[in-house]
């Protein structure tokens, strides 16, 4: 949980924020490997610089090097994505990962699924107030 919703809801019960946290972690979680895909698609790119691009474009996930390298592993295990060394500067090679078309394929269906998913919560909360 961040800081600020931290402070936002200090005095809401502890089986409240446990369950928050919970929820937000599973939440992030899930939309990490489609924020990996779609950053991807733009273009191939190293571990640290799609770190660099999703805590820049995508704060809520607040994902570091730590989360990132083991899903672009997973990832790759599972045939979404492609790597390639590069020896440009051999005292700092560079393992580049681009999608596969089954990366492609994948990213395109959970982008569509968000979209419906977003749309729907979106219906569900119309008038809630926080």
């Amino acid at each position: 949980m961040d800081n600020t919703t931290h402070q936002k809801w200090s005095d809401a019960p502890k089986k409240a924020l446990d369950e928050f946290d919970r929820w937000s972690k599973e939440v992030k979680r899930g939309a990490a490997s489609l924020a990996i895909l779609a950053v991807l698609e733009e273009q191939e790119a190293y571990g640290y610089e799609i770190v660099r691009q999703l805590s820049e474009r995508v704060s809520f996930l607040q994902l570091e090097q730590g989360t990132v390298y083991p899903l672009l592993r997973r990832l790759e295990k599972r045939g979404l994505l492609a790597s390639e060394w590069n020896y440009d500067d051999p005292s700092k090679p560079k393992k580049y990962y681009g999608l596969t078309s089954p990366g492609q394929s994948t990213l395109e269906m959970m982008m569509e699924t968000w979209v419906i998913l977003s749309q729907e919560m979106n219906k569900l909360m119309k008038g809630v107030e926080f």
